[in-house]
């Protein structure tokens, strides 16, 4: 490669036409790079490189390139609303856990100052009713931005004055007030079946020695939304209850007693538990950001959050044209 002296700097005629600066990444590079830093950890990134393109790349710049990108996309998200107004939209909100650590920058010895907390990541998800096209939003800060995301996936499906929201979740209170802030009558909030099933099982190995005909009971009487006589059931075992079992179902029910109108929902063929945002939670939250030995800094789960649900909301071309367009014009 020929390299020339200008003005005391060198030059080089391969770097101007390929448009590639001495010791940086190109933008194809990149885009490599954090494909495979959406789906695996960083560490195995460099052996994915070298297998796949022969190309030698450290760990920390597969870190600092990845996160550039996750923090584009956080900041300046793709966002496209549908035009088309549905007449119902299917939405699930779901928690999960995530290794969190804090650190005083200011400190010297940062492991002294290091502090490990578990934080929720809220994971939302909407799609039309009868399809398998969904778009997701999660975030690991407040409940509001919780449903923020919530708001603009549902939006994104085509939510309109007539549309009417099935929502699903296990009956947080956070979520409950979220879904009414942002949809009020427009949503009908179901709570998940199996989440009942769960409190109602607990209490059958109090009120009787049949548990799992007594549960079958009480799950066909909640399909044919007779939960008064569910509430009744469990009311007449509380003299038993040493383990606060029956109490604890009592208490999930009557918390939330407007919301578990399953005989409609399986009228209308719409479903009753909110097995996909559980499902979602394994394969977009827990798959990469809950692994061995990986504690995240709550800005960097935020932002990888949304490299991940974008890419699942099938943006990533998109994203990659912009970051073109962007480097041609500068």
């Amino acid at each position: 490669m020929q390299e020339f002296l200008f003005q005391e700097k060198t030059i080089s005629p391969f770097s101007i036409s390929a448009k590639v600066k001495c010791r940086k990444y190109s933008i194809f590079l990149e885009r490599k790079i954090v494909d495979f830093a959406a789906d695996i950890p960083f560490a195995k990134i460099p052996k994915k490189m070298k297998e796949h393109y022969n190309i030698e790349v450290p760990i920390s710049s597969c870190q600092k390139i990845t996160k550039k990108h996750a923090k584009n996309t956080s900041e300046k998200p793709i966002i496209k609303v549908s035009n088309k107004k549905e007449a119902c939209i299917i939405a699930e909100t779901d928690g999960v856990m995530v290794p969190t650590v804090e650190v005083n920058n200011e400190s010297k010895d940062k492991r002294k100052t290091r502090k490990s907390q578990w934080k929720e990541v809220k994971l939302n998800l909407a799609k039309k009713a009868g399809s398998i096209d969904k778009f997701y939003g999660a975030t690991i800060m407040s409940k509001e931005k919780s449903g923020d995301s919530l708001e603009m996936c549902v939006k994104r499906v085509g939510l309109g004055e007539k549309t009417h929201i099935h929502f699903l979740s296990d009956g947080a209170l956070w979520i409950a007030e979220q879904v009414e802030i942002k949809f009020g009558t427009q949503a009908k909030h179901l709570i998940d079946f199996y989440h009942l099933s769960d409190y109602l099982s607990a209490a059958s190995e109090v009120c009787s020695s049949d548990k799992k005909e007594w549960l079958k009971i009480q799950q066909k009487k909640a399909k044919e939304n007779k939960i008064k006589e569910i509430i009744e059931e469990l009311e007449k075992n509380l003299e038993n209850d040493n383990d606060n079992k029956v109490k604890k179902c009592l208490r999930y029910i009557k918390n939330r007693i407007e919301k578990f109108d399953y005989k409609t929902a399986i009228e209308k063929k719409l479903p009753i538990g909110s097995g996909e945002i559980e499902s979602a939670n394994r394969s977009i939250v827990q798959r990469r950001l809950k692994i061995p030995g990986a504690w995240w800094k709550k800005e960097t789960v935020e932002s990888m959050l949304a490299l991940i649900c974008m890419i699942e909301n099938g943006n990533w071309e998109e994203y990659w044209k912009r970051e073109y367009e962007r480097i041609k014009a500068a």
